[in-house]
């Protein structure tokens, strides 16, 4: 008689786990779930599974603690990795799973597909091995004595001599502030100016650098969370204050604080208590950093990276294990190294390398930085080449705390010359219509019931509309220009009735095409708070606008601002041209938002293309992609044009939407099916659908997500 195999899941998630069990189940395997490590290990003691599915994201101790354990205990059941983190962070699990000698597998990302957990049940899956661990020389740190005692750092760490200064990053393309650099100081009561290139390894060699790594990251955690509240209580600082809640905070990190994990816990400890996203933060390592202990480092950098914190790989370029680097661990950035990028101006070679850099980390969906710009012909070529972030001098130098506000204050734009400035970096004036703007005035014209919605920007001779929705003019002069006013202004400008306004009771625009009587306006803020344009709204007709009413309108605005300073070409699926996982959630996240603060109703779609692995090995991958274009196209001909699309992973599309009937959802999958009935499909393929309503007030994008994968699997069954 067959034995039958046993499947062990631990999920804190009480509905995904019995999911995992019911799909498991009905596959003829006996299934169990636990929510808790004590019960868990016992029943890989008492019960000895044949498969584990493991969660990644858990309270208390998270999965790498868990397949740390389980290869301590010698454990030979076959490990499933399943989470909703990134592609990258769960390929890095499996690696560190098999380089501590684990069975792996596979990796069961979420949203997943029955189909898929039950191929790895049934050993059918196809999963590449994680590379072995490679063996490297560590770095030796210099033993030429030194002038600086362990007891002269350890009375400067003490006694807070070893300051922090700060330098900014921004956007390659928009020349948008993305975040700040913190660099380390120490001013040496007798030597005065000691450099990090000498204090930092004297730490390393001394056994202080963890403590000198938790004092960097509680003095720049705190600014970060400080930095918002320095500035004026006033409505024009409104815009920058928001911004400064978003940009990131870039902190070094050594090779020996690697080993060091209560240090990183405390990491987390501290964002929570000052209310930072980990997301905000990223850590640099050097090349050779997390060589030194190759199967520890992969370790904490993936637990770091479940948390949600983000990597970079600094100085990239200089060291030998740069490839197998990249190819080991989670990293979300790669900076290229100075030397490069300060003789690009005059060295092919340096150019050609920095452009190698760039596209092999866009490749790798990572995002690409440099340093050391000190031109601007330099950032240009940057931008030129797609750089997505720069820092050097020619931005600014480094900044102590309180000359970083002096240079945001300095960068409001007060000055009708700066602001034009500032429009004219964007490079935006006189471009292709833009799907991402393009949703957003639909969202806008769909939800005030309006004729025409725009969104316009100010410029010295003219309003130019970047999206319109309702009208076929591009631009008009800015002397009639309601925009024009609007902008003088921080709060939403409201004409109810353009004909009893004196101002503009006689302009063109009034008494010609488009006969403007109901007119608002909410500024479009970047850089530093300057007022670029509007989103607007316009009716041939008279009509009041509520406060509900402005607050719909400055979110959708804000949805702007964002999608000015987004890094879209890291947001886009190349294949289909829609948003990917990334963009979605961050996009999505904005709109729950907008919908839990004016309680408006939303719908999350998902979808799974059936079998889409055997499709592809039996097709080719040539008609895999024609398959999956063909249904994003579907999508796209069934839903609104306000409506969010993304290809969430390989086989799978999610679908939010704004403003939905509550008795609706299924309306919308018939017209799917019509849709699909409709085309000829030279391989068709099938699809299996779920949804979710936005229903409790602390819903975010993950819950719905896992309500309509349940939704989907219970259809399924």
């Amino acid at each position: 008689m067959t034995a039958i195999t046993r499947l062990l899941i631990l999920d804190d998630d009480t509905l995904t786990g019995q999911t995992i069990a019911n799909i498991a189940i009905m596959a003829g395997v006996d299934a169990r779930h636990v929510d808790e490590p004590q019960e868990f290990f016992r029943l890989v003691s008492d019960w000895q599974p044949d498969f584990i599915a493991l969660d990644l994201v858990m309270p208390g101790m998270d999965g790498v603690q868990v397949m740390v354990e389980l290869a301590r205990l010698d454990c030979t059941a076959e490990i499933i990795i399943s989470s909703g983190v990134g592609g990258r962070v769960l390929d890095a699990a499996a690696r560190s799973a098999a380089e501590h000698g684990l069975n792996i597998a596979g990796v069961l990302a979420k949203p997943f597909s029955p189909a898929r957990l039950r191929a790895l049940l049934s050993h059918n899956a196809s999963v590449d091995p994680p590379p072995a661990p490679v063996a490297s020389g560590n770095t030796m740190l210099s033993t030429e004595p030194d002038s600086i005692s362990r007891e002269d750092l350890l009375n400067a760490l003490d006694n807070q001599e070893i300051t922090l200064v700060y330098q900014p990053k921004i956007n390659c393309r928009t020349g948008l502030l993305a975040g700040f650099e913190a660099l380390a100081r120490w001013t040496h009561p007798g030597l005065g100016p000691v450099g990090p290139d000498r204090f930092i390894p004297l730490a390393e060699r001394y056994g202080l650098i963890d403590q000198l790594t938790d004092s960097v990251m509680v003095q720049s955690l705190r600014w970060l969370s400080h930095l918002p509240r320095q500035l004026d209580e006033s409505p024009e600082f409104d815009y920058l204050r928001r911004r400064l809640r978003e940009i990131t905070l870039s902190i070094n990190i050594s090779a020996s604080s690697l080993n060091d994990v209560d240090l990183f816990e405390r990491m987390d400890e501290y964002c929570q208590s000052m209310g930072i996203r980990p997301d905000r933060i990223i850590f640099e390592l050097t090349e050779s950093c997390a060589m030194e202990d190759p199967i520890s480092s992969l370790d904490i950098l993936t637990r770091l990276r479940m948390k949600g914190f983000h990597l970079s790989i600094d100085d990239f370029g200089t060291g030998y294990s740069s490839m197998l680097q990249l190819a080991r661990l989670p990293f979300s950035e790669i900076k290229i190294d100075k030397s490069f990028v300060m003789t690009a101006a005059e060295s092919k070679e340096s150019r050609t390398v920095i452009k190698t850099i760039i596209d092999l980390g866009h490749g790798l969906g990572l995002y690409t930085s440099a340093e050391g710009i000190e031109s601007e012909e330099t950032l240009e070529y940057l931008r030129t080449i797609g750089c997505d972030l720069a820092q050097g001098y020619a931005i600014a130098r480094p900044m102590t705390p309180a000359s970083v506000l002096d240079w945001l204050r300095d960068g409001r734009l007060t000055d009708e010359s700066k602001r034009l400035r500032v429009l004219h970096s964007l490079n935006i004036l006189d471009t292709l219509p833009d799907e991402r703007f393009d949703r957003i005035t639909r969202l806008a014209a769909r939800l005030f019931r309006v004729p025409v919605a725009l969104f316009t920007l100010v410029d010295a001779n003219r309003q130019w509309f970047k999206s319109s929705i309702g009208i076929d003019i591009k631009e008009t002069s800015r002397d009639v220009s309601f925009c024009s006013h609007a902008i003088e202004q921080e709060g939403v400008m409201i004409i109810p009735d353009a004909k009893l306004n004196p101002v503009f009771s006689n302009n063109p625009l009034v008494m010609q095409d488009p006969y403007i009587r109901f007119y608002a306006g909410c500024p479009v803020h970047a850089d530093t708070g300057s007022r670029l344009g509007t989103l607007c709204l316009i009716d041939p007709e008279p009509r009041e606008f509520s406060e509900y009413d402005e607050t719909v309108l400055r979110h959708a605005a804000q949805m702007i601002e964002n999608e000015l300073t987004a890094d879209f070409l890291a947001h886009v699926d190349p294949l289909t041209g829609m948003l990917n996982r990334r963009g979605f959630d961050s996009r999505a996240q904005e709109a729950i938002a907008m919908c839990h603060d004016v309680d408006l109703q939303a719908c999350l779609y998902l979808f799974d293309l059936v079998h889409f692995k055997a499709f592809n090995e039996h097709h080719g991958p040539a008609a895999g992609d024609r398959a999956l274009i063909e249904f994003s196209q579907m999508l796209r001909e069934t839903f609104r044009g306000s409506d969010l699309i993304a290809r969430y992973g390989d086989d799978d599309f999610v679908i939010l939407m704004v403003d939905i009937n509550p008795l609706g959802p299924e309306t919308a999958l018939k017209r799917l099916r019509t849709v699909a009935q409709a085309i000829d499909q030279e391989q068709p393929i099938s699809y299996n659908a779920g949804w979710s309503l936005l229903e409790h007030p602390d819903d975010s994008i993950q819950q719905l997500v896992l309500r309509a994968s349940d939704h989907m699997h219970s259809e399924d069954r």
